[in-house]
């Protein structure tokens, strides 16, 4: 009994979908029962159909597939294992095709088929996976040789069978789909840059690189490193609570401009959250550069207190008469305390990036980047640079994908400005006022989760505390391609 039999059961098509976990030995002996009968497949098609050989050297690729059994009927379903060769960069590509029929037709077994491809367009496409929709039967269909032909721009399509020739008509969709496991394709299991040291080249299957992102990517892979799929999109979710310092202030009096003031500060704190949508690409095996924009919203208290007869100068009060204006009984000779609470909603955006790498499933990443937030109200602007390095370890979850969990810190130092204007109890009088403020504490501690379901899908939970004054959660999710 082979290998194949052993460990799926007797069918080859099965080994794609049941055997994922199969030692890297008896992957190479599928991987070579699957060459054996696509090259078994191919060789049959080049006796059937004269002038073939001579296609294929002008094609740019070409798939070659079989399939043991492929069922036809009211609602049928084939499925079929491939080969696509690269005439370009002499490589190949080990495919699944998952195909619904819907129509009606005559059955036969032990199919194969072959794909020349002229467009490279398409062979791009099938290289990073394809959803194909297409006429089961139409007027440039027919049989030729043994074998049954479709043709157009963009490839010939010929299918036979060893009982024969399958005929039909209908809408076909397949899914085509490159096989990881086959195919040692250097795809990253995690979503950030990793190297084993199982992550060899390989003769049989050669490490296969198929996107332009990132530069020096093939050379990368080369040397051992899998990498994730080059392009992100996600939403990032942050509630930040901290406490902040007050640098400098400024008050006038009824829109007639501001000017510096003494001050004392009895407490500043900021309770924010902010949603963003964030574009990310690796640009190089090690480096993911990356943008953001979004909204913040929340809440900004401030408690102030100034000297009251510099207050009662500035608005022109004379308080050395015997019939004195009533702010004199509020300021003079006082402090006079404000509490001033902001509800801001202003715009946010930033650019960023992640310098990481990894070892088996140990990990290392600086994620930095640079917000800034601007109001069209001038409520509040400002910029925020962070810094936050991490070290973590990714366990695997079988079917369920992979969790990463880390710890580190987080250099965080935020400079705002905030204008508003209040009302003076008692009196007449406006305030108006600009704080320049920072936050109190720049470090503290991170740890949190990464769960990568998918090489395409993953979701980011971290807090952002332990030690000082500030307090963090942040939430994300994430699209790869």
């Amino acid at each position: 009994m082979s290998v194949v039999t052993k460990w799926c059961g007797g069918l080859l098509l099965l080994v794609l979908a049941g055997c994922s976990s199969l030692p890297a030995n008896e992957l190479q002996q599928v991987r070579e029962q699957v060459d054996w009968k696509t090259r078994e497949a191919l060789d049959q098609f080049l006796k059937d159909v004269p002038g073939l050989e001579q296609e294929l050297e002008q094609s740019v690729g070409y798939v070659v597939g079989t399939s043991d059994v492929l069922l036809l009927g009211p609602l049928g379903g084939s499925n079929a294992v491939a080969v696509l060769h690269d005439n370009r960069e002499q490589s190949r590509l080990y495919l699944d095709v998952h195909s619904l029929r819907m129509g009606f037709g005559l059955g036969a077994k032990g199919g194969r088929f072959l794909a020349v491809i002229h467009d490279p367009d398409l062979l791009a496409q099938l290289r990073h996976g394809k959803w194909l929709i297409k006429p089961g039967a139409s007027s440039n269909v027919g049989a030729q040789n043994g074998a049954l032909r479709y043709r157009n721009d963009e490839l010939a399509l010929f299918v036979s069978s060893d009982s024969g020739v399958s005929a039909g008509a209908g809408m076909k969709v397949s899914q085509v789909s490159v096989n990881q496991r086959l195919s040692n394709t250097a795809q990253s299991s995690y979503n950030f840059p990793s190297k084993n040291s199982a992550h060899t080249q390989n003769q049989q299957a050669p490490r296969y690189w198929g996107h332009t992102l990132p530069f020096l990517g093939k050379r990368a892979v080369e040397r051992g490193f899998n990498l994730p799929m080059p392009l992100g999109v996600g939403v990032v979710r942050a509630d930040v609570r901290q406490e902040m310092r007050i640098e400098h202030l400024e008050v006038g009096f009824n829109g007639n401009g501001t000017r510096p003031y003494d001050f004392v500060f009895f407490g500043a704190e900021s309770d924010l959250i902010t949603e963003q949508v964030k574009l990310d690409a690796w640009v190089l095996p090690f480096l993911n550069l990356y943008g953001t924009f979004g909204q913040v919203n929340g809440d900004l208290d401030l408690d102030i207190a100034i000297d009251g007869n510099a207050m009662l100068d500035q608005i022109g009060k004379d308080c050395t008469g015997i019939i004195r204006p009533p702010v004199c009984y509020l300021f003079e000779n006082k402090q006079v305390r404000f509490p001033v609470t902001a509800d801001l909603s202003p715009m946010n955006y930033g650019v960023g990036g992640v310098v990481a790498s990894g070892w088996h499933d140990w990990f290392l990443l600086i994620p930095f980047n640079v917000t800034w937030t601007d109001s069209d109200k001038a409520v509040l602007e400002g910029r925020a640079l962070t810094i936050s390095p991490r070290l973590g370890r990714g366990f695997a979850m079988n079917r369920a994908g992979r969790v990463t969990l880390f710890a580190g810190g987080n250099y965080l130092d935020v400079r705002t400005v905030i204008t508003g204007s209040l009302a003076i109890p008692g009196t007449e009088q406006i305030l108006d006022y600009k704080v320049d403020q920072k936050n109190s504490d720049r470090w503290n501690l991170v740890a949190g989760a990464n769960w990568d379901i998918t090489p395409r899908l993953s979701l980011m939970l971290e807090y952002d505390g332990f030690i000082g004054s500030r307090d963090a959660f942040i939430s994300a999710l994430t699209v790869r391609f």
